[in-house]
């Protein structure tokens, strides 16, 4: 068993970058949710916020779905959960979405969506890692 305030545990999941993966990576980070004594309406929140997240990426920055999604998970010393989805797709950047065209799929436009993800989780910041090639979206989880 986990001790859920040890800053020095981090857990990871990495799946491809296809849309039948999401239910795996939510599961994941769920459970570390559990496991870190939050309540069960907070994680259905955070369920929501994950599943955008993870469409915009899958959608937006890995199209090909041979890229790959890796998801960490750590505790913070005063309760919260440091979350990273890394990514092996082209830059994007969800939370400045006037930086992106809008693109087609079948001729219904889109365009990245994070309502869900700004409600749940005040503490959300973006980077790219030029020189390995991945998108970084880093969460601050607090109950």
């Amino acid at each position: 068993m986990r001790k859920p305030l040890d800053a020095e545990i981090s857990e990871e999941i990495v799946v491809a970058a296809r849309t039948d993966s999401v239910p795996k990576v939510v599961e994941f980070v769920s459970a570390y949710a559990r496991e870190m004594a939050f309540g069960e309406e907070r994680i259905d929140q955070i369920r929501l916020a994950l599943e955008e997240a993870l469409a915009n990426i899958i959608c937006f920055a890995c199209p090909q779905g041979s890229e790959e999604i890796r998801v960490t998970c750590g505790a913070h010393e005063m309760g919260a959960i440091l979350l990273n989805i890394i990514d092996t797709g082209i830059p994007f950047n969800m939370l400045v979405m006037s930086a992106f065209p809008e693109t087609t799929d079948g001729g219904a436009g889109q365009i990245p969506s994070t309502g869900r993800m700004k409600r749940a989780i005040k503490d959300v910041e973006y980077r790219r890692d030029g020189a390995e090639r991945k998108n970084i979206l880093a969460w601050v989880i607090s109950k």
